[in-house]
């Protein structure tokens, strides 16, 4: 095959028989392409005669301006500040209106460092509010006037946190008021849905079951429970998957499905494998997993479950949740000696020989389970009691 140029370069308009032009005259000289301007003259030395360089400007400093702007903020919302720090020396009653007045301020200033004023204020109008007993303040708080513009200026992250500390608080302060607490995560529930925020809502969703399930409602719990699930297996949300089904458990077991509950901590513990599991909420699964081994009577099992619970909340410094895992560990330890002694009774009485020895020695006692050190933390009533049970076990 021969290439054919004269083809290659005809224009497309252009007849088979005439020829196409010349290549150098279909295209101006190549030199003149290169110069940097049209107008630009030939000689470079003339044309940039009389042109003085231009001083560089330096760029700021982002340090010194992001201080010296937070400065400025704080001299601004030293006002807050002050009318903030004023409340430590009143009382509850007396510093609502304060607290009210920082929320409700008309300058509408929403800063950094304004903004974290005003969350503290929350926080502090919420616990003044539970120590007041102002029950329906507290329900309206967070849904009502008082915080909607500042949900309003900040982000959807900041909302949550905000509003899951401040139900934490109520519910801290006041664990008694089970109806406040359903009444309050109601409210936000609806806020939720009409604000759009379905990572909130679902968390207040599972507050609200664990409330219910205080509260005896199982029915109610477990509704919610189930709807809840199937959203989060869509999710794949597996921290809260994990504070679900651990409800789900602690529902079934009320409702004395020991199946069912025991499935439920199965589905826990496998979304707990697959995550970072604070040691608080750990605690709370080898509980639950020590009370379900209990119901089978397999107390040597549970016992080991009690005490990684201990242990982790022993650290924690968490006294009010230990003690209980400390007195069940005994109680699982007399009740598993005395499944002993009897079944050591009931082959002696039929004719048999005992296979197992059983002493007093086996029964529990607080200073062979625990440290000294624990031993005199966790010393009261509560451990005299269980040591009374022991007496008896003992035929002393």
């Amino acid at each position: 095959h021969v290439f054919d140029i004269d083809k290659f370069f005809r224009h497309p308009f252009q007849s088979s028989n005439t020829r196409a032009p010349v290549f150098r005259t279909a295209f101006p000289p190549l030199h003149t392409h290169l110069r940097p301007y049209p107008n630009m003259p030939a000689d470079e030395t003339t044309a940039m005669e009389g042109i003085e360089p231009t001083t560089p400007i330096d760029p700021p400093n982002p340090a010194t301006t992001s201080s010296s702007s937070d400065e400025n903020e704080d001299e601004l919302c030293s006002d807050l500040s002050n009318l903030l720090d004023s409340t430590s020396s009143l009382s509850p009653a007396e510093s609502i209106p304060i607290l009210t007045s920082i929320l409700l301020e008309p300058q509408n200033r929403y800063g950094p460092v304004a903004t974290s004023l005003k969350e503290r204020s929350i926080y502090a109008l919420a616990r003044a509010y539970c120590a007041s007993h102002q029950t329906s303040q507290v329900v309206s708080l967070l849904t009502g006037d008082t915080c909607r513009t500042f949900f309003s200026h900040a982000t959807k992250a900041k909302c949550a946190k905000v509003v899951r500390a401040v139900l934490d608080a109520v519910c801290t302060l006041s664990p008694s008021e089970l109806e406040l607490q359903s009444q309050i995560c109601e409210n936000i529930i609806a806020w939720c849905v009409t604000e759009k925020r379905s990572f909130l809502r679902q968390r207040v969703e599972a507050k609200l079951a664990s409330i219910l399930f205080g509260r005896n409602d199982y029915k109610a719990a477990l509704r919610l429970i189930n709807k809840l699930l199937g959203e989060l297996k869509k999710l794949d949300d597996k921290q809260l998957l994990v504070e679900t089904h651990l409800i789900e458990a602690r529902i079934h077991h009320g409702l004395r499905g020991i199946a069912k509950a025991k499935a439920a901590l199965t589905a826990s513990r496998t979304a707990a494998n697959a995550i970072y599991v604070a040691p608080s909420l750990q605690a709370e699964i080898d509980m639950m997993s020590g009370t379900l081994h209990c119901e089978e009577a397999d107390y040597d099992t549970a016992h080991s479950y009690f005490l990684e619970a201990f242990e982790q909340l022993d650290q924690l410094d968490d006294v009010e949740r230990a003690l209980p895992c400390l007195k069940y560990m005994m109680l699982c330890k007399i009740l598993d000696s005395l499944g002993k002694a009897l079944k050591i009774s009931a082959q002696t009485l039929g004719g048999k020989a005992a296979t197992n020895s059983y002493t007093n020695a086996d029964l529990p006692t607080v200073t062979n389970m625990i440290s000294s050190r624990q031993s005199a933390r966790y010393a009261g009533t509560d451990i005299e009691a269980m040591s009374a049970i022991r007496r008896p076990a003992r035929g002393s």
